[in-house]
């Protein structure tokens, strides 16, 4: 199994004015967002839709249930939030030890790509989730230091393929990810959207 991590664009101010929102039209879009009804639909009590409902209804917080407003968060940020054109998802603690291990030998770059991409913290109104799933607000200014991180990185779709088929699988996949990964930060800067990065 493992944890992935997949994400978003989003526009951070509107976002931040669904938390009390009471917009009952929003509360029935997320609803519907097949995303959030995969969360939804293993859950017996009915939690994530509560949790989503006090979201956007303002009603206070289950603090023990955490994990619960996150996937409902989740629901809103693939509602509102922007497909990204990159969407294959990272494993977490292998495709990422790959991805460092591909970059210090090529590139001599040292990096823990998992801290970059979950060292922002966000500000969001949520309860503590202790575990998962994790959250993190990539926002310009991050997009750009990563953007500068990886500027000399670059790996044709040719070249992946070569390394996939033939040479070393392992790297191929680690460089399919870093220029999805280029692909996704450019196109959230060329929009003026952040990015909204979830792990569980």
């Amino acid at each position: 199994m493992g944890y992935y991590m997949f994400a978003y664009g989003v526009n951070t101010p509107e976002i931040e004015a669904v938390f009390g929102s009471k917009n009952e039209a929003l509360l029935a879009e997320v609803q519907k967002n097949q995303i959030f009804q995969n969360y939804a639909e293993g859950d017996d009590n009915n939690e994530t839709t509560k949790a989503l409902t006090d979201i956007i209804m303002g009603y206070p917080f289950d603090e023990k249930k955490g994990y619960t407003y996150g996937y409902a968060f989740i629901g809103i940020c693939a509602t509102l939030g922007r497909e990204l054109p990159f969407t294959e998802e990272l494993k977490f603690w292998y495709e990422t030890e790959l991805i460092n291990q591909a970059l210090m030998e090529d590139y001599n770059i040292e990096v823990e790509i998992e801290n970059e991409l979950f060292g922002p913290s966000h500000s969001f109104p949520l309860p503590l989730i202790e575990d998962f799933p994790m959250i993190s607000l990539i926002d310009q200014d991050w997009l750009k230091h990563l953007t500068s991180l990886f500027e000399r990185v670059h790996k044709t779709k040719e070249e992946i393929e070569t390394m996939i088929d033939e040479d070393d699988e392992e790297k191929g996949f680690a460089y399919e990810h870093i220029m999805g990964l280029k692909e996704n930060i450019a196109f959230c800067l060329s929009n003026q959207l952040d990015m909204i990065a979830f792990c569980h």
